[in-house]
């Protein structure tokens, strides 16, 4: 019976039940790539989209360069990824970005007005929309800092408003948090942003009663406190996170004038220099690069700037910066400043150079030897520069008609820009000149100019007459300064 039973069931075609197998589904790897298309407006030829990271476990940034097509389209394709990271981005301007492995993101811009008209789609729009309004709003809008807008005020009033302005900032982060998730890391940078950014606004309104009074500033006791409080990176700026990398630059030339720099803003000699000013800024900033930087941006922008009045007190500071300092750009670039500021003194022959008129001319410093030249070194979307030009254009009235020649030294790269703030800012007279040179590689060059504007008056016989000459808006100063140069009274 049992037989028959066991024979009906494979008559049957039944089996007995048996477990089934459990598939699993394949691993899947973590994304390693992150994609930026888009298109950008008013491309410029032979155009490149940049990005500047910190690779891991590298010390300097690295930059990556991406071609823009004739019609404004590109494509970043960034592989090997293992984690997010912050960026520049570079297209004309440069701006802040977060990437993830796995983003896809589409952005769209014209180049000529970069933060109000970015806008980012796909994944990883979200942290990239806040952060370009973040910038849009804050870090770029140099006209609203509280520095800008409150210089008046008590220092303990500034303080109040310096630390409003932070909590606006916070409060747009959180917004934007509220609306979806930002990435942990971004928001824990970001706070460290504006923590530099809120120092950075003390120190410059500090600095700008050091300056407008020409005195060290009478502050509260306490006033200062906040700079050991400030996430000041210690490997220094080239080293740091390209988030901070804006905020960083402006720190050096705010610390080092409220600092290092007496109230006329010019080294002077004086015994135990070298001594002094080590000890403040090592107190500061410890024995670190970003201490050894600051003083070596501090040393190249006296000799740049004021190459003929702050040779003999840098001069005295570089054996101990060059014993102390293990940066190697830094010792290179500080040479080289040294080096080409020698042949930049008075009396000196002015160096020569010839450059495309507004006009379409070529136009040479010899064109106007035996008249005295107002060197005036600009570019267009540069505010201090355009602030001159009321001062200016009374200025060239007062000497029209005698010889001083204005000649206007324009670095912008594209012409159409140049053209356009000749018109707009009413530049043009009858007794100044324009020319350009193109990304400050030819007059800029030879004059050591680093920073914007830069004024110099080359004398009658064709030489140097005086370096770091008075802005138009000095007034009096400067018209004395052109009045001893045409009677060749010194």
């Amino acid at each position: 019976m049992k037989r028959y039973c066991y024979l009906l069931l494979l008559a049957c075609g039944c089996t007995m039940a048996r477990p089934a197998a459990v598939r699993t589904a394949p691993a899947l790897s973590p994304p390693t790539t992150a994609v930026v298309r888009g298109t950008i407006r008013n491309v410029a030829p032979n155009d490149t989209v940049r990005l500047w990271r910190k690779e891991p476990d590298q010390l300097q940034r690295t930059q990556l360069k991406f071609p823009v097509a004739a019609d404004g389209s590109f494509e970043m394709r960034l592989t090997g990824l293992t984690e997010a990271f912050d960026a520049q981005l570079g297209m004309g301007n440069s701006l802040t970005v977060y990437l993830s492995p796995g983003d896809s993101l589409t952005l769209t811009v014209d180049r000529k007005n970069l933060l109000e008209t970015l806008r980012f789609s796909g994944r990883g729009a979200h942290v990239n929309n806040y952060l370009t309004q973040a910038q849009r709003h804050f870090d770029y809008d140099f006209g609203n800092l509280p520095e800008s807008q409150h210089g008046a005020a008590t220092p303990a009033g500034f303080v109040q408003l310096a630390d409003a302005y932070r909590q606006r900032q916070l409060d747009t982060l959180a917004s934007w948090q509220a609306k979806a998730p930002l990435p942990a890391e971004l928001v824990v940078l970001r706070r460290q942003l504006l923590d530099l950014q809120r120092g950075l606004s003390m120190l410059r309104y500090a600095g700008n009663q050091k300056g407008q009074a020409q005195q060290e500033p009478t502050l509260p006791a306490g006033y200062f406190d906040f700079l050991k409080m400030m996430p000041l990176p210690a490997e220094g700026m080239w080293a740091a996170r390209p988030i901070f990398m804006q905020t960083l630059a402006f720190f050096h030339g705010a610390y080092s004038y409220l600092f290092l720099l007496p109230p006329s803003g010019q080294l002077a000699s004086a015994p135990g220099l070298p001594e002094k000013l080590y000890a403040r800024a090592t107190a500061d900033l410890g024995e670190t690069p970003l201490r050894d930087q600051v003083i070596g941006e501090l040393l190249m922008g006296q000799l740049y700037d004021h190459p003929t009045t702050t040779r003999e007190a840098v001069g005295s500071l570089l054996p101990t910066y060059f014993a102390r300092t293990q940066d190697s750009m830094y010792v290179r670039n500080v040479r080289l400043a040294w080096q080409t500021t020698a042949g930049l003194q008075t009396g000196q022959p002015a160096p020569a150079f010839s450059l495309r008129s507004a006009q379409g001319k070529t136009v040479s410093l010899a064109d106007f030897k035996g008249k005295v030249i107002y060197l005036d070194f600009w570019y267009s979307s540069c505010r201090p520069c355009l602030a001159e030009a009321p001062a200016a254009e009374k200025l060239k009235k007062q000497f029209l008609g005698r010889d001083v020649v204005f000649l206007y030294i324009s670095v912008d790269r594209k012409a159409e820009e140049w053209q356009q703030a000749i018109r707009k800012f009413a530049l043009a007279s009858p007794n100044s000149v324009h020319l350009l040179d193109p990304g400050a590689s030819n007059a800029a060059s030879a004059y050591g100019v680093s920073s914007f504007p830069s004024y110099w008056v080359i004398g009658r016989d064709g030489r140097i007459w005086r370096g770091a000459a008075p802005r138009p808006s000095s007034g009096p100063e400067v018209v004395a300064v052109l009045e001893k140069a045409l009677a060749n009274e010194r």
